[in-house]
């Protein structure tokens, strides 16, 4: 529960951030995104990942002298594999410069009221929405490494460390 309350609070923020002028606006800018990922396990399981992730500006290059934006946010998403679906939350960052795409994340998968740390990496380039990913959990005493393609469609929302 306290998950998805993060989410909402996060989607509250961004949908009373639209100004006339992002350079003015109290909202630092940042994007919500759709995404799908498909991949398989090195055990031979392959899955379906589908995903929202809301982020907002950490470091931005309008106010610091950076080569591109760090973003900090959430992804809340529902992975389908072996005929079971699980449920996911994520806390990431990731960097984009237009040309390249960097990301990290952790979080929990929760399965049958149980709680599994994960590990995400992505990248890919910037300008192509088609990222590789690597991620790995443990389960009942069993590392599961996964590799996959993530496709993401992000809706920018402009604020004053991000706008066109």
């Amino acid at each position: 529960m306290r998950c998805i309350t993060n989410f909402l609070f996060y989607l509250i923020v961004i949908s009373n951030s639209f100004a006339e002028n992002p350079s003015k606006s109290s909202f630092p800018g940042g994007y919500v995104s759709i995404g799908i990922q498909i991949g398989k396990s090195i055990q031979n399981t392959q899955f379906i990942d589908i995903q929202i992730s809301p982020s907002i500006v950490a470091v931005g290059p309008y106010k610091q002298n950076i080569p591109g934006y760090l973003f900090f946010g959430t992804s809340l998403g529902k992975r389908f594999s072996d005929g079971k679906s699980i449920i996911y939350f994520d806390l990431n960052m990731n960097f984009w410069n237009g040309l390249l795409v960097l990301g990290t994340g952790r979080g929990k998968l929760f399965e049958d009221r149980q709680k599994y740390w994960r590990k995400k990496y992505w990248a890919g380039i910037g300008i192509i929405p088609v990222f590789v990913s690597k991620e790995s959990f443990t389960k009942n005493e069993i590392e599961y490494k996964q590799k996959g393609l993530m496709g993401v469609l992000p809706f920018p929302i402009f604020g004053n460390n991000f706008y066109p």
